[in-house]
């Protein structure tokens, strides 16, 4: 988390804003440190923290928002379904043009566009002789511009292609009319400029390699389709042997101490002590439980009914693939027989909580129990007591931790998805996918304050029998949803499954019955896969931006 982070202030459209208070051109490309700068500012639009320009959490980098609660994984949660009303649009898909959100979404990654084109920029006025990192810097912003539209494309499908090639006078006017196999196309030239530049390892652990950009270029080929080319790329990430599982979920869900451990292959980085602005994960600010180890919290992001049933297993330990929500596992029930990833990614009243000495999770941590349920979010909150955290209270469980956009085990299911639809190495997906279940049956179960395991916890491998190519698409799919749970992730996987429909409407219709705010809510195919532009982007660019063809 050494990065030197550069706080840039904007102002009109965040297309053709001009930086306010950098250095001239000349004094930039004279000196190594504005143009160190220049590109730090462009790792910067990863957090989307401008200097307080907007809330962070109107567009949570970790997606929270968008890829947790448009999902089955979790509401909405605060303080009713009011609390920041135009979520709960998006939860229950009353989605319209004018939602703030989107705007919000759609302006903090074209700022962090607008930073990378300025940085490219620059490093391309200067020689290799005056700037030494000049073409690994490049392609760093390269693999950082890929990031920022596979964000926009998944979101809002139709979006103008801004790189450092478009002239000035040209920014707000570039028509957003090109075809999603299109915008594919130019994500693809540059990550694969990209890897072939970036190094294997950086000295700056914080920067992106050349793994890093592999990883995005396998999630391109992911929401493609293209199964054989990602199947390509995510086996250069597994036979680098420069990643791996790490040993326990404190470490990879709770600790910063870790975060460069081996199964973080890209992070957006945090910490408490940048220089002009601390740059904490404000993205994630809401999503505190409302109890005491943090003194309050908002209780944003809160993990569905559906999500816990997802976690009980049958007597060989194995996940209830298509009956997991024909009943409802009881929030303190301990005796049932649960998946052990239950109890470090969801909280529940009566459990342990992380490292804190306090006592167990109280019913009162979860706000506005009587429209959200009792279950609060875990994974990827700090420890209580780590010397990384901010302090006690607000900004309450904000810290030095950073958050994972690329992790080995995502690679993993990846490569096991590719091996299902391929069908051409059904063993190996079923090997890929026990290699996950093997970690989480190993590593630490969650304890009772007095000793012994939290709960009845039991994990078993998938055995060769039955594994056919359709019981193992089932296997991989729900495996990516228990390891990936409540980090932003799931909507995508179902859209590009062709799924969200199904899943969703059949989700809307149970859990309406136990959370009466969906009642009414309908997914529609061909639409609620993507949002719309926004409205205000339409305005303002006075006819060059046409809505997408689902609105």
């Amino acid at each position: 988390m050494s990065l030197i982070l550069l706080s840039v202030a904007c102002k009109k459209s965040f297309l053709d804003a001009n930086p306010q208070g950098l250095l001239t051109q000349s004094q930039l490309t004279s000196n190594t440190a504005g143009i160190d700068g220049l590109v730090n500012a462009g790792y910067q639009g990863l957090s989307t923290h401008f200097a307080g320009q907007w809330p962070d959490f109107f567009h949570p980098p970790s997606n929270w928002s968008f890829g947790d609660t448009r999902s089955d994984d979790a509401y909405k949660g605060g303080g009713g379904t009011g609390d920041i009303l135009e979520f709960n649009e998006l939860e229950t898909c009353n989605i319209t043009s004018d939602n703030a959100m989107l705007y919000n979404k759609w302006k903090a990654d074209f700022t962090g566009i607008s930073n990378i084109n300025t940085a490219i920029q620059t490093l391309n006025s200067v020689s290799a002789t005056t700037y030494p990192n000049k073409n690994i810097r490049v392609a760093e912003m390269e693999t950082l511009h890929a990031y920022f539209y596979l964000d926009l494309i998944k979101h809002f499908y139709a979006v103008p292609w801004i790189d450092y090639t478009v002239p000035t006078a040209s920014l707000g006017k570039v028509p957003n009319n090109l075809s999603l196999q299109q915008l594919y196309a130019n994500v693809e030239k540059e990550l694969v400029a990209a890897v072939s530049v970036l190094p294997e390892t950086q000295s700056d652990l914080s920067r992106v390699n050349k793994y890093g950009a592999l990883g995005f270029l396998t999630k391109l080929y992911m929401y493609e389709g293209n199964y054989a080319k990602a199947s390509q790329t995510a086996d250069q990430i597994i036979n680098s042997g420069k990643y791996g599982l790490m040993p326990t979920f404190e470490q990879l869900y709770s600790q910063p101490e870790y975060e460069h451990g081996a199964e973080f292959v890209f992070s957006i980085a945090f910490s408490k002590d940048a220089p002009d602005v601390e740059n904490l994960n404000f993205g994630d600010l809401l999503n505190a439980p409302s109890g005491a180890p943090y003194g309050g919290g908002d209780g944003f992001d809160r993990p569905s009914q559906n999500l816990v049933n997802a976690f009980k297993v049958d007597a060989n330990g194995l996940p209830f693939l298509d009956t997991f929500n024909s009943s409802d596992l009881a929030p303190r029930d301990v005796t049932t027989p649960v998946d052990p990833r239950l109890d470090w990614a969801i909280g529940r009243p009566g459990m342990p909580w992380k490292d804190w000495a306090g006592g167990v999770q109280q019913d009162s941590w979860a706000r506005s129990e009587d429209v959200y349920g009792p279950y609060v979010k875990k994974k990827n909150i700090i420890d209580v007591n780590s010397p990384f955290r901010e302090g006690t209270g607000f900004p309450w469980a904000l810290g030095a931790l950073d958050f994972p956009l690329i992790k080995y085990s995502q690679v993993l299911l990846w490569k096991a998805e590719c091996d299902v639809e391929l069908g051409t190495n059904l063993d190996e997906a079923r090997n890929l996918v026990n290699q996950i279940r093997t970690r989480a049956k190993n590593a630490p179960y969650v304890q009772q304050l007095t000793g012994g395991n939290a709960a009845n916890y039991q994990i078993g491998l998938y055995p060769a029998t039955g594994w056919t190519q359709d019981y193992a698409r089932k296997a991989v799919r729900f495996e990516s949803r228990l390891e990936l749970c409540m980090e932003g992730q799931r909507f995508y996987d179902l859209v590009r499954w062709g799924i969200a429909d199904q899943v969703m409407n059949n989700y809307f219709s149970t859990e309406s019955t136990k959370r009466t705010f969906l009642t009414g809510a309908q997914f529609t195919k061909g639409k609620h896969e993507y949002l719309p532009v926004p409205q205000s982007e339409i305005d303002r660019a006075q006819g060059v931006y046409k809505q997408n063809p689902f609105y």
